[in-house]
């Protein structure tokens, strides 16, 4: 396995759903970019407050998924051919949404935090907006 930190768009929308144990569980499919002509296509599954989490999101949405990475072999239904991918279990997510409620901006526009540069006395203190 490998620990990974993927960013691309959700595929379908995905749906939470409910195991044995009464735990919340979402399976989902991420079209990562590469840089080549086609993205990847990386199923993936979370759990519990995570599964909560990937289950708001919709079709197109962006977000960025941290966790175990592995690749997966499978016979193809139509053909029997064999196929190959890669699955990941999300142990943390990040989405556009979560940034803007972690910035305290509820009414849509952005926010612009403020950052001080330098010490006080090297000229260099003014505060920078981003």
């Amino acid at each position: 396995m490998i620990d990974a930190l993927i960013s691309g768009k959700l595929v379908r929308d995905p749906a939470l759903k409910t195991g044995q144990s009464g735990k919340p569980f979402c399976n989902f499919l991420l079209s990562v970019n590469t840089g080549d002509e086609s993205p990847v296509v990386v199923s993936g599954i979370a759990f519990a407050d995570v599964a909560e989490k990937v289950a708001k999101l919709k079709k197109g949405d962006a977000v960025a998924v941290v966790g175990p990475m592995k690749p997966t072999t499978w016979a193809d239904k139509a053909s029997g051919d064999e196929r190959h991918g890669l699955s990941i279990t999300a142990q943390a997510t990040l989405s556009p949404y979560d940034v803007k409620n972690r910035r305290g901006n509820t009414a849509g526009t952005p926010s612009k935090p403020v950052i001080a540069l330098g010490g006080a006395d090297d000229g260099f203190s003014d505060p920078v907006d981003f």
